[in-house]
């Protein structure tokens, strides 16, 4: 530990404490923290479990204000409260901001200061990255194998027992030389913290990257056995980030190249993606995966294909993507020469240079120096992306960051780093962000109070929450649902279907999960002698309380659900509707309440969006009336909060005369 701490150059005073030495490293050693000659700003408390919490008790006493925990705290035969329990309410107590318990340390190159529990290799880059995370592995991959990546902080959060991760980011974003946060996370412990964070980092246009694993149910379980904490629904950190503008990542390839491409000083301008290449399959290749990732590339201007053309050598056309090898003659001029004429183009927002870097390759020299001579012709962003992840690279890599070209390894995880800085435009129009007024739909009028409490206070009632009641909730917060009513007898049948137009439909009321499964749905009854049959046969075998509603017209099938989160509240989910849901993966989700953009952007991201707009003749359902049918029922599942916790609407037949709700299961939040 103590060689780690200098391992960067740190200036500061460190006192080496051990009650069984009096010399350590050269340094004198103290037997205890009392016996030191001032009171240090922070404890490094690096002894077994057993010895954790006298070490913390005295630095309390001295008025130490910051620890780090190494230890996991956990004692085989522990006394209730447990020991991290007992840390956690100690320092909470005492205003200690504590790292850990179970953790790696951190790494401050501004300060040039490592606490670390392992040892790490020298090298560390200053940079523009702060990079905090839940796994040990996860922290360590980054700073102590990537050289290419320049930190303002590294963090190893552990159980996070008093410091958590938003208040890491919030130290982060209060730090000038901070340009991009990357989070490895597992599960968020302070989620209002986590929210305020996410929320200043937007307003400083500080683009967040998030790796968050437990996304699937067992990967969820191994994170509660792992680290105690609770793994909650994927889909509520989904809304999440969609509502701040996070970056979610799917593994640390994509991580550190996105991470290396936000911490440049240069923006992207407006525009799509321009490369060049100096292989024409690898051009192909890169062809191929943009269409996967939906990443377009810039149609050039004539002037820029006439520039390009005279640098050109004979049987190269002057296109984006560009194949620009053809000899070796004056390569580094002229590659440095295409590359800048390539990105200056006004339709050009980022560009990239492609090939195969290694160190000690004079190839790889000329063209990295090319790259270098073009990031100075240019503002635009420009990065060196190698297409195979492999290369061995550090060097150059070193090299390129100096002169502002970062490298990124492989040419997926380039291309996804360009989408994801491209889609930012709290980013991209950093520099006029706080000018910008962005076109947005008028707030629809929130629901009544009155309603609202009513509904809140009918959803507290025991007993169970029918369709029926779901389905005329529904339609008191202005969603569209069909014609119905409860029947419990042949009389009130009849009664019913005077009001009604046919063809109807007749569910029985009573308690059964799945309806259909007992027969006991109805379909298409166009009369009211088919009515009365058949109510009498679903009365005799499953009892009289049936619900009589009006048909709707065939069309596309959504399902609305949402669930409310205790930490981040409700949570809108969309997907595809009807038997379609089990067969399909096609869903999305937003925090609850949003307006008719987003529910345009939602429907928009559903590959089911292909029906909705018309397909292969059949006729387009009427957009307006789906998104005002979203953004009710956001606004219905925001008014009502934690009265409901779950909540399903399957289907929502959309059509080209409207959309309307035909049946709705209700969960209510925990009852007193």
């Amino acid at each position: 530990m103590l060689a780690m701490s200098q391992i960067d150059g740190f200036t500061g005073t460190i006192y080496p404490v051990n009650p069984r030495l009096a010399v350590l490293a050269g340094k004198p050693c103290y037997p205890d923290l009392g016996a030191l000659p001032e009171v240090p700003d922070h404890v490094v408390i690096g002894v077994a479990s057993r010895f954790v919490e006298a070490i913390l008790d005295q630095a309390i006493g001295l008025g130490v204000k910051a620890a780090t925990i190494f230890a996991a705290c956990y004692l085989d035969d522990d006394d209730s409260p447990h020991l991290s329990a007992r840390i956690a309410a100690k320092a909470a107590e005492a205003g200690m901001a504590v790292c850990g318990a179970n953790c790696m340390g951190f790494y401050t190159p501004s300060a040039g200061l490592r606490v670390a529990s392992a040892v790490s290799p020298s090298g560390l880059q200053k940079g523009g990255i702060a990079w905090i995370a839940q796994s040990g592995s996860a922290f360590s991959a980054l700073p102590n194998n990537d050289r290419r990546l320049g930190f303002t902080l590294a963090v190893s959060t552990g159980m996070e027992l008093v410091t958590t991760v938003a208040d890491y980011m919030d130290w982060a974003l209060h730090q000038p030389e901070t340009r991009v946060i990357g989070l490895f996370v597992e599960t968020i412990r302070d989620p209002a913290g986590f929210l305020q964070a996410l929320d200043a980092a937007r307003q400083r246009a500080i683009p967040v990257v998030i790796l968050k694993v437990g996304r699937t149910a067992k990967s969820a379980q191994m994170a509660v056995s792992h680290t105690g904490a609770i793994a909650g629904n994927d889909a509520v950190y989904e809304a999440v980030f969609r509502a701040y503008g996070v970056h979610r990542v799917a593994d640390m390839d994509e991580m550190a190249a996105t991470l290396a491409l936000f911490d440049t000083s240069r923006k992207p301008a407006p525009g799509q993606l321009g490369s060049i290449h100096d292989s024409g399959g690898e051009r192909e290749l890169i062809v191929d995966i943009a269409e996967d990732y939906v990443i377009e590339f810039a149609a050039l201007e004539p002037a820029t294909c006439s520039a390009l053309a005279a640098h050109l050598e004979p049987g190269l056309v002057a296109e984006n993507p560009l194949d620009a090898f053809g000899t070796h003659n004056d390569l580094e001029n002229r590659f440095a020469a295409l590359i800048a004429a390539l990105v200056n183009d006004p339709n050009v927002g980022i560009g990239l240079f492609m090939s195969n870097p290694r160190d000690g390759y004079e190839y790889a020299e000329s063209y990295s120096r090319a790259v270098m001579k073009a990031a100075q012709m240019t503002d635009k962003p420009l990065a060196l992306a190698s297409n195979y992840s492999m290369a061995g690279d550090s060097d150059l890599a070193i090299r390129l960051r100096q002169a502002g070209v970062p490298l990124l390894r492989g040419t997926r995880n380039a291309l996804l780093a360009v989408r994801h800085v491209m889609n930012d435009r709290d980013y991209r129009d950093r520099h006029d962000r706080h000018a910008r007024a962005r076109a947005t739909t008028p707030a629809a009028p929130s629901p009544d109070g009155q309603m609202v409490t009513r509904w809140r206070s009918r959803l507290g009632e025991k007993g169970p929450v029918t369709e029926a009641d779901g389905l005329a909730m529904l339609a008191d917060f202005g969603l569209v649902t069909p014609g119905m009513a409860r029947v419990a007898s042949l009389h009130e049948l009849e009664a019913a279907l005077s009001d009604m137009h046919f063809p109807v439909v007749i569910k029985t009321a009573e308690d059964y999960a799945h309806k259909s499964d007992v027969g006991g749905v109805r379909l298409n009854i166009t009369d009211a002698v088919a009515a009365s049959a058949a109510y009498q046969d679903i009365a005799l075998r499953l009892g009289p309380q049936a619900l009589v509603m009006e048909m709707v017209p065939s069309g596309t099938e959504l399902s609305l659900g949402a669930i409310y989160d205790p930490g981040f509240g409700p949570v809108v989910i969309v997907s595809a509707g009807g038997v379609m849901i089990e067969f399909l993966a096609d869903k999305v989700a937003a925090r609850a309440p949003f307006d008719a953009d987003e529910a345009r952007h939602l429907l928009g991201e559903l590959r089911i969006s292909e029906l909705l707009a018309g397909y292969r003749g059949q006729p387009p359902a009427n957009m307006e009336a789906v998104v005002t049918q979203l953004v009710r029922f956001s606004q219905m599942v925001a008014a009502l909060d934690d009265a409901i916790a779950e909540i399903d609407i399957n289907p929502m037949i959309c059509g080209a005369d409207g959309s309307c709700a035909v049946d709705c299961l209700v969960v209510p939040g925990p009852r007193d």
